[in-house]
């Protein structure tokens, strides 16, 4: 075990009958590699079939544990399952999330070529099924969706380096003793909070294309909606919780929204200001539609506007979501 590489794979699951088991397939039936592997669950009290799915599993396969999750949040699991890995590098999988089957493989060939990077990771394919859903993945694999993600927008293209942040990482089992656990006060997107903490501590990041994994994005519009205005609230609360956890890409979309409003407010008093708020506004819509030309061609024109207004609803609810944390108790508690 000395000599090779250890991985424990955790998976933080609620909910998640849908996928669980295709996920667990995936993960137990994985290419032989220089690793060796354990398979920890921490499920956060599911009221689905997700636990039992799980356990019949674990009777199958000594090599899955199974942990339950009472706080039911994410960066609570994530440490539960921290706390029980005996592996020398732990390696989160998201429960939304398929992997194809030189996954670890690959993950233990970059490893061993970049021993010095304290987190490995990969690429995301973002799918959707539906219309919308198809809507949803593509914007969510778009630089105008997504800014300058490289983790999303390098899908078809060979790339490998160190950059700011990874999804799905390997880390060393040695950065939570140094770093510490996720920030439990967060329900979500702990990891922009806890990588700023590692960008402190002079931890680093390697990406490498060569490790793909697919992520199933919201099929329908009210689904992206919600998740929006989650992502937009939790990234403004990280930041306040470790000042500085955010990048321009996160900060763009409640600039935006406090842009647009200050336009709105303005109008209606200038007609000049009012003149200007409908240029910008063209200019944007004229953005979208150019954006969204590749996927009308592709789906057919009677998209382009639908796709148009796809990234629209990105952009505005996780403006709007960043702006309601303000407003928020979580916001307030959040340096308490």
């Amino acid at each position: 075990m000395k000599d090779r590489i250890y991985l424990s794979i955790l998976l933080v699951v609620r909910n998640e009958e849908r996928y669980i088991a295709n996920l667990l397939d995936n993960v137990l039936n994985q290419d032989k590699g220089s690793y060796e592997m354990e398979l920890i669950v921490v499920d956060g009290e599911s009221t689905d079939q997700t636990k039992k799915i799980v356990k019949d599993y674990a009777q199958k396969y000594p090599q899955i544990k199974l942990i339950n999750n009472p706080q039911k949040t994410l960066p609570v699991g994530w440490n539960l399952g921290i706390d029980h890995a005996e592996g020398n590098y732990v390696l989160r999988i998201d429960g939304h999330t398929s992997i194809p089957t030189d996954f670890l493989a690959n993950y233990a060939e970059v490893i061993a070529k970049q021993p010095k990077a304290d987190v490995v990771g990969g690429i995301i394919q973002s799918r959707g099924t539906g219309k919308q859903g198809k809507l949803n993945e593509y914007v969510y694999s778009h630089r105008l969706g997504v800014g300058n993600s490289m983790f999303r927008t390098l899908e078809g293209r060979v790339w490998e380096g160190y950059v700011d942040t990874v999804p799905y990482g390997a880390y060393k089992s040695s950065v939570f003793k140094e770093v510490g656990g996720f920030e439990e006060r967060l329900k979500r997107n702990e990891d922009i909070e806890f990588h700023k903490r590692m960008r402190d501590k002079n931890k680093t990041f390697f990406l490498s294309t060569t490790i793909t994994s697919t992520y199933f994005v919201r099929t329908t519009l009210k689904g992206l909606i919600q998740k929006s205005l989650d992502d937009g609230k939790w990234n403004i609360i990280a930041n306040r919780t470790t000042p500085g956890a955010l990048g321009t890409r996160h900060k763009i979309p409640i600039v935006a929204f406090l842009v647009g409003l200050l336009f709105v407010v303005g109008s209606l008093f200038s007609s000049t200001i009012a003149v200007i708020f409908a240029a910008v506004v063209a200019i944007y819509a004229a953005l979208t539609l150019v954006a969204s030309r590749r996927f009308a061609k592709l789906n057919g024109y009677q998209w382009l506007v639908p796709c148009a207004m796809t990234f629209f609803v990105l952009h505005f609810f996780r403006g709007f979501g960043s702006f309601s944390a303000f407003f928020s108790k979580a916001f307030w508690k959040a340096r308490t």
